[in-house]
């Protein structure tokens, strides 16, 4: 009769006699994904020109555009352009988030649209101020401040704000009644001035500083003046402390 074939102990012929199948070739990418990279970051610029938050949520969608477009990083916070203008939050009178799971909501002004975003550890901090939909925190310990924009978490941290409130401002209540703004110059690395109501004293710093400066106002510019006004990259006029 016919000769078997040869089997090992399980039964199935050896392991050497069988046959290596050819690797599959990779599926390319069809439909949005395969935009050429030229047309992708033509789209991405016009959405960025327009609002920081629809070029973030097109970065999202696939690889291949997140590749041919630039991770915004510390620039997010550093050139007004990219910051998420046109954003407000919606907070409550004390400056504290409307509830209580470290998330903020945000309305665009002329969309109408709203996102709910989550700060990391906005429980140990307090919201002192909103500058050009940057958001600026308080540590409630450690008095650091930091400037956060909200939609890529990019960071700034300045150094911490009680050695010169207590040789400043002397007042421990004017903390709880504290305001925050970020200025900025075209020439300039951006700073931030803290206000305290009803003291005519201001506090001024920038990234990578070591202590923040206090300066004296004139009483008629402290009550007249507009702190978003008043603001830029240099320090405040002012007898200086």
């Amino acid at each position: 009769g016919a000769r078997r074939k040869r089997k090992g102990a399980s039964g199935r012929p050896p392991a050497g006699r069988n046959r290596r199948r050819a690797p599959e070739p990779a599926l390319e990418p069809s439909g949005w994904a395969s935009l050429p990279t030229d047309s992708a970051g033509l789209v991405s610029g016009r959405l960025l020109a327009d609002d920081v938050v629809d070029y973030l949520t097109f970065r999202a969608v696939c690889s291949g555009w997140r590749t041919s477009t630039s991770d915004l990083g510390i620039l997010a916070l550093s050139k007004p352009q990219l910051r998420p203008r046109g954003w407000i939050a919606l907070c409550d009178g004390d400056a504290a988030p409307l509830d209580g799971a470290g998330e903020i909501t945000f309305f665009h002004t002329r969309t109408a649209r709203r996102l709910r975003v989550r700060l990391p550890d906005l429980r140990c901090h307090r919201v002192v101020g909103f500058t050009d939909g940057l958001v600026i925190l308080l540590h409630k310990r450690a008095t650091v401040v930091r400037v956060v924009h909200p939609f890529t978490l990019a960071t700034v941290e300045l150094p911490p704000l009680a050695p010169a409130f207590r040789s400043a401002i002397k007042d421990r209540g004017a903390l709880f009644h504290m305001s925050a703004f970020v200025c900025c110059s075209p020439t300039a690395p951006f700073s931030v001035v803290a206000s305290f109501v009803w003291k005519p004293m201001v506090l001024w710093t920038q990234p990578g500083r070591l202590r923040w400066r206090s300066f004296t106002m004139a009483w008629w510019s402290f009550r007249t003046s507009c702190p978003s006004k008043a603001c830029s990259s240099r320090p405040p006029r002012g007898r200086r402390r």
